[in-house]
């Protein structure tokens, strides 16, 4: 598995620099939406600036961290029947997208490091001031929200075999996790009855709750709940992907492949 992971992740890296250029326009192209709502909610609350310039520039990475992309790609694959080859290879195709994630993240990871650190020395309040056990947590939580968010556009494009245009929904799904995963807002700014749905729904685990650890605003109940929720749909996807997936190869092959 190991021996298979190394060369996959080379053939992504050097595919992820045939297309550089587009991967760099794609990556901070990204960035002007929560600069734009990080300006907006500055001038409503100009005495919190500095808390939005942290929790803002702090979505940016946490968002590029997550983001997943594979619905675009199944969704093409399988109306174009392209995706036949996918299968028919001797590893899972789940692993390609892995391995993509993975060299992607890396890149975004050495990019978005330095600019952080130099942007801290000119804006205090982006000096993070994090303990061991908190960037542990940090980490923890950003892994589990990267995987559901994952799992979530690999789930939506197995639907692609019974869907047409699955990213029609996906869009949908990202829409409502604008509002309610911390993208719009400050999960502290959401009202009341949001807030507690979204105990129950997979956005606030995505990205809000990374946030609010790395931005020091998670007390030892929200922590508790956020690696419960997160830790329950991780499993709740995985077993959604595994079901799907058989069902998807059998819908295959009855129209033909």
């Amino acid at each position: 598995m190991i021996t298979k992971y190394r060369a996959i992740l080379r053939m992504k890296y050097v595919e992820m620099f045939s297309y550089q250029l587009s991967t760099m326009v794609w990556m901070f192209g990204t960035m002007i939406q929560p600069l734009i709502t990080m300006m907006v909610w500055m001038n409503i609350y100009p005495d919190q600036g500095d808390s939005f310039i942290l929790y803002f520039i702090s979505l940016i990475m946490v968002e590029r961290l997550t983001s997943a992309w594979d619905v675009w790609e199944m969704d093409r694959q399988i109306r174009e029947g392209t995706f036949s080859y996918q299968i028919v290879r001797p590893f899972h195709p789940i692993h390609w997208a892995i391995a993509e994630n993975i060299v992607y993240k890396g890149l975004f990871l050495v990019i978005l490091v330095p600019c952080w650190i130099i942007l801290s020395i000119f804006i205090p309040s982006l000096q993070l001031h994090l303990s061991f056990s908190q960037w542990g947590l940090f980490i923890a939580a950003l892994l589990l929200g990267a995987i559901i968010r994952f799992a979530f556009s690999f789930m939506f494009g197995i639907l692609g075999f019974w869907m047409t245009k699955v990213t029609a929904v996906y869009a949908t799904f990202e829409t409502v996790s604008l509002f309610i995963s911390g993208r719009i807002a400050p999960f502290s700014l959401l009202p009341p009855l949001v807030k507690q749905i979204s105990t129950f729904l997979p956005y606030r685990y995505m990205i809000g709750f990374p946030l609010e650890i790395l931005t020091e605003t998670a007390d030892r109940q929200t922590l508790l709940v956020g690696f419960i929720g997160s830790s329950i749909w991780t499993v709740l996807l995985i077993v959604a992907i595994g079901w799907l997936w058989k069902a998807g190869l059998k819908k295959n092959q009855a129209v033909g492949g």
